[in-house]
């Protein structure tokens, strides 16, 4: 299992997605307002979770832009998120 990331990590990562000239508009917003939301003290782990169930339905139909998929990948098998779904009982 992966070590979970720390948020400055998460932040700074999350910041040069917002910056990039590489994704599209509504994903720099979603991205955007999480980093608000973790910046003003809310909950990390709730915030990511929030994000990955807003990206997850276009990460599923490949529709995220390359950085904005990898930065969906990195969150989704960090061990943030615990087992969830589709892992062995």
């Amino acid at each position: 299992m992966k070590k979970p990331l720390n948020k400055t990590e998460i932040l700074n990562e999350m910041y040069n997605l917002i910056l990039s000239k590489h994704i599209r508009e509504w994903e720099r917003t979603l991205i955007l307002e999480a980093k608000n939301r973790i910046e003003s003290q809310e909950n990390l782990e709730d915030t990511l979770v929030q994000l990955e169930s807003q990206l997850r339905p276009l990460a599923l139909r490949y529709n995220l832009t390359p950085m904005t998929s990898e930065f969906y990948n990195k969150i989704s098998n960090s061990s943030l998120f615990g087992r969830g779904v589709g892992h062995r009982l």
